[in-house]
């Protein structure tokens, strides 16, 4: 059974933590000020004073919206779309009648806040009305995003299961051919390799969560680093500096391995002299950055394909990290150099 976890970008509320998100915001919060401003403050000849209070009540709702739904993130990502679409039309709302209650009922008694020329009942009417009104635009914005977002995951989970589903033939039959030859000359690293290999198909075939600890998907790639090692031998030279990365950093299954295994097949294992193959990272505050370098491959016989593994990894990987998750490719000097940035998460989290 498929106990695939549910992708990050599919929950219904956006992140209101996010920067971003926050800016988004405050210009839509702007925006509706301004055409209230307009629809009321030209009739009455008081245009600046209409927006300017009309833009500090909004924001102010929307910030404590934003701050509620920030605070109960973890929570709220647990419930089903119709849920998110109750628990916001409700938290938008209630907090706009609070609000209204404060500035025309709370405030103006502490001389805090100018008394408002209309009576309370009147406020609540108004207020309520644009807010029911607004809310309901929002959620049927939402709903028609998260259903995008639904359709997009669906694709790469699709791709996902292809790349799972594929192994190179050259790189099975190499490896076979490998290990026949040193069944007799080398029983015990030909039982090595046949470890490692197997290994490889259970990690291809088995590979249902949809986030893995880096942990076992560097295994994954000193398992595959070692059979190409045994069968190219000095034309393969490995730098690998990856201390940077915890452990307990989650990344997408066979992200790094098939880019990896790019690297040597379109690489080096073209060049008569083989080539160098580098891997390391960094993290800076708290985004990782992984940088896979390889020579270009050999000028004589050039090999396609390199662009779909990349362009397959590129969607998981933004697929499970939206915003932040990037796979970025170049070519100069005569060296391929491909760089995968992803946030430090792990499963607590």
């Amino acid at each position: 059974m498929d106990k695939r976890s549910p992708p990050a970008q599919a929950y219904f509320l956006p992140d209101t933590c996010r920067p971003l998100n926050v800016l988004y915001i405050t210009l839509i919060s702007l925006l509706l000020a301004i055409t209230l401003a307009l629809n009321s403050g030209f009739i009455n000849g008081n245009y600046w004073s209409a927006l300017s209070l009309n833009a500090l009540f909004i924001l102010w709702v929307a910030f404590t919206c934003a701050a509620l739904f920030c605070s109960c993130k973890q929570r709220i990502r647990q419930y089903s779309a119709l849920k998110s679409c109750l628990l916001i039309f409700l938290v938008i709302n209630l907090t706009t009648m609070f609000l209204s209650w404060l500035i025309s009922s709370v405030l103006p008694s502490f001389n805090l806040f100018p008394s408002p020329s209309q009576t309370p009942l009147n406020i609540y009417l108004r207020n309520s009305g644009i807010s029911i009104i607004f809310s309901g635009v929002l959620l049927r914005f939402l709903y028609i995003q998260f259903q995008w977002r639904q359709q997009v995951s669906a694709e790469a989970e699709a791709k996902l299961d292809a790349l799972q589903a594929r192994i190179r033939p050259h790189f099975l039959f190499n490896s076979l051919n490998t290990i026949a030859s040193l069944t007799r000359l080398n029983p015990s690293l030909a039982e090595t390799l046949t470890e490692d290999l197997a290994e490889l198909f259970r990690a291809n075939m088995h590979m249902t969560t949809r986030l893995v600890p880096f942990q076992q998907e560097l295994r994954l790639i000193q398992q595959y680093l070692n059979i190409e090692q045994t069968r190219l031998g000095d034309r393969l030279r490995i730098e690998l500096e990856v201390s940077a990365i915890p452990a307990d950093a989650l990344i997408p299954p066979l992200s790094i391995q098939p880019l990896v295994e790019n690297a040597v097949y379109h690489g080096i294992e073209p060049r008569a002299q083989g080539g160098t193959l580098r891997i390391n990272a960094n993290m800076r505050q708290q985004l990782i950055s992984l940088n896979i370098s390889n020579p270009s491959g050999s000028a004589h016989a050039p090999r396609s394909g390199n662009n779909m593994a990349i362009e397959n990894i590129r969607l998981r990987i933004q697929s499970c990290f939206p915003e932040q998750g990037k796979l970025l490719s170049s070519e100069a000097d005569g060296e391929f150099h491909t760089s995968l940035r992803f946030p430090y998460q792990t499963l607590a989290e």
